[in-house]
């Protein structure tokens, strides 16, 4: 579960929870983007792989579609407990650089911020000024720069992975998918110093499934 206190660096948690995750040699981190406004799959992203996770990053594009789960959470215990201790949100171009909610009137919404899982330092940014349609040069030196050896982005709807020196991963959209792509999210999975990322198709009916699967394209 989550306190709801957002820290300078932009991350809601508390000190300790961040503290304990960077000293994490195994951890899972659900990874989600670009949902546009779908909340109800925000939701059973949540419901689904949450309560497993030891923290959440969003990298962007739909950030009220979060904070409106994050708000169900302080209504319904049952929603409290899909939170991760540990929860990260960036700015996507669609995104104002602050929010509002019940629970904090004024939320920053960072630009980019840094996470810190065992031996990897993430950098999370949404990607559209880094020019990750093209290809992912432009993030993996924003990464260099930040001192990360870890990205994570959105922006294109479309998964990918690089395990360059630089590790890279773009979890695809989960309302917008394009490319021919599904609606998608990932889970990290951090292992000492390697790291690995399981790719979820989203299959809407009676009721929402996630199917585990390969991008037909994991890297440029």
């Amino acid at each position: 579960m989550n306190s709801l206190k957002q820290l300078q660096n932009g991350i809601f948690a508390s000190q300790r929870e961040l503290d304990d995750l960077k000293k994490k040699e195994k951890a899972r981190i659900l990874v989600y983007s670009d949902s546009h406004g779908d909340v109800q799959i925000v939701s059973r992203i949540l419901e689904q792989f949450g309560p497993s996770c030891d923290a959440l990053v969003f990298a962007g594009d739909g950030i009220y579609d979060l904070l409106s789960v994050l708000e169900q959470s302080l209504q319904y215990k049952e929603v409290k407990e899909w939170l991760p201790p540990v929860i990260c949100f960036v700015r996507g171009n669609n995104d104002y650089s602050y929010a509002s909610a019940t629970f904090e009137k004024k939320i920053c919404v960072p630009k980019h911020l840094i996470l810190e899982v065992g031996s990897r330092k993430i950098l999370v940014t949404h990607g559209n000024e880094e020019g990750v349609y093209y290809d992912t040069t432009g993030i993996e030196m924003a990464a260099e720069i930040a001192g990360a050896n870890s990205v994570i982005y959105g922006h294109t709807h479309f998964p990918m992975e690089n395990n360059h020196v630089i590790y890279s991963l773009n979890p695809g959209s989960c309302s917008c998918p394009r490319l021919s792509s599904p609606r998608s999210c990932c889970v990290l999975e951090v292992l000492g110093k390697n790291v690995c990322a399981v790719f979820y198709k989203i299959n809407s009916g009676y009721k929402t499934e996630f199917e585990p699967y390969f991008p037909d394209r994991y890297y440029f």
